[in-house]
Order: C-alpha cells, then sequence, then structure tokens
C-alpha cells in the first residue's frame, strides 16, 4: 500500500510542474553583483538555457547571477551561472533544482565529435568476454552524454542489440558499455551504427559533460554568426 501511494504522490508532483519550455521566448532578466540586463530566453538545450542580450559582453564568464523569467505562469527566479558569451548572448547552466520545479523530458543533446573506440568485450551466453583480436579501430562521428554513432567494418558484433565494452578517445580515454540499437549500410564493407552508450567510470562523466557543453556553445555561436552575416546580406 505503501508503494502504490508513493507513486501516487509522485505522479501528482509531477503535475503539478510547470513545463520548461514554459520559459522560452520569454522577457529574462539576468542580475550580477554590478550589472543587471534584460533579454529574452531563447534556447535550452541539454543543460543550457541560452539569454540573448545586447549588454551580453557586461557579464563575466563562471559568475553566478539571478535570473528572472518573466512566463505566462508568473516570475519564476533562479541562480545560475555565465557558462559561454558570444555575439549578442550568453549561455548559462541550468540551475540543478531546476527538475523539481519544471517537467522535463530531457534528451541529452548529441554533438559532431571526430574520435574513435575500438571494441573490448562483447556479451554472449555466459557474459562478456574478451575479443580475441583487436577491431579496427572505428570512427566516431557523434555523441552524448548517453549515446553514440560511430563507423566501421561490417561484423556480426554489431548486429541491433548487441552488448559491447569499448575504449572510446575523444582528446581524452574511457570506458564504456554499449548497446547496437541501429545500423545501416554506407558502403559495402562498411556500416554506420547509433548505440546507446553507459559510461563506466563515473569521475569521466564530468569532462565528457564539459566537452559536450562547449561544443554546444560552439555550435550556438556559429548558427548566431550565420544568422547575423544573412540579415546584413538581405538588409
Amino acid at each position: 500500500m505503501k508503494q502504490a501511494g508513493d507513486k501516487g504522490s509522485m505522479f501528482e508532483l509531477e503535475k503539478d510542474l510547470l513545463p520548461l519550455n514554459l520559459l522560452l521566448h520569454c522577457k529574462t532578466v539576468v542580475e550580477s553583483k554590478s550589472f543587471v540586463s534584460t533579454g529574452v530566453m531563447t534556447n535550452m538545450e541539454g543543460e543550457l538555457f541560452e539569454v540573448e542580450l545586447k549588454e551580453f559582453e557586461q557579464f563575466e564568464l563562471g559568475e553566478t547571477v539571478k535570473l528572472m523569467v518573466y512566463s505566462p505562469a508568473g516570475i519564476q527566479s533562479m541562480q545560475s551561472v555565465v557558462f559561454a558569451k558570444y555575439e549578442g548572448a550568453i549561455a548559462l547552466l541550468q540551475p540543478p533544482d531546476v527538475q523539481k520545479r519544471f517537467k522535463e523530458r530531457r534528451e541529452h543533446p548529441r554533438v559532431e565529435m571526430s574520435g574513435s573506440a575500438q571494441m573490448m568485450q562483447e556479451m554472449v551466453a555466459s557474459g562478456y568476454v574478451t575479443i580475441p583480436e583487436p577491431f579496427e579501430v572505428l570512427t566516431i562521428h557523434d555523441i552524448s552524454i548517453s549515446g553514440i554513432r560511430f563507423s566501421g567494418p561490417d561484423l556480426p558484433n554489431f548486429a541491433a542489440n548487441s552488448r559491447l565494452k569499448a575504449k572510446v578517445d575523444i582528446g581524452f580515454s574511457f570506458d564504456c558499455e554499449l548497446e547496437i540499437l541501429r545500423r545501416e549500410r554506407h558502403e559495402e564493407n562498411r556500416m554506420h551504427c547509433g548505440a546507446r552508450m553507459q559510461v563506466l567510470e563515473p569521475a569521466m562523466l564530468r569532462p565528457l559533460r564539459a566537452l559536450i557543453l562547449r561544443r554546444q556553445v560552439e555550435k550556438h555561436a556559429r548558427t548566431r554568426k550565420d544568422l547575423g552575416k544573412k540579415r546584413t546580406f538581405n538588409g
């Protein structure tokens, strides 16, 4: 009975939470110790908020700021940290308590990534066994906290639902467990695979998360720069 009550309480709690995308395109005040500016919440992806501000250069990287978002459900106030700034906008880390206050179906953002991977073990009926001969190095194309896409030789080890252990190198190395979700043949003896990924060393999640955040910011900065060029050209 207690478990059923707990589930009911969780359902009621989630039902009362506001959807996070309610904050999108809302007027947003960003306040630091020495400066206050008003802008618009233009993007929210993964662990980042993006706020468009004319005075973006006034904010310092790493400083703590207060956000006040004027949403349809009222003013939402929260603390955040300036992660990056680029032409016309700043990127801020979503505060840790955001999931307690808002209903969010977060998708881990996947970013383009150059790197390599090598399969070390594969799952068989009796458990994981070491692959007797090293695989050809696989080419990584993109990655998220929980997924990866790579290309490599067309081998039976990469059948859908196969489970493997691999070592990934994207400038730093970490061990992970992969579950192949899909595969597509691109050349006669080459295929592309998408896999669910679980990092086996919790300490390695921090540099992986930081790298993904930096790539997100680089992508957003390029997008804003390209939009600015188009506006100038069309104007």
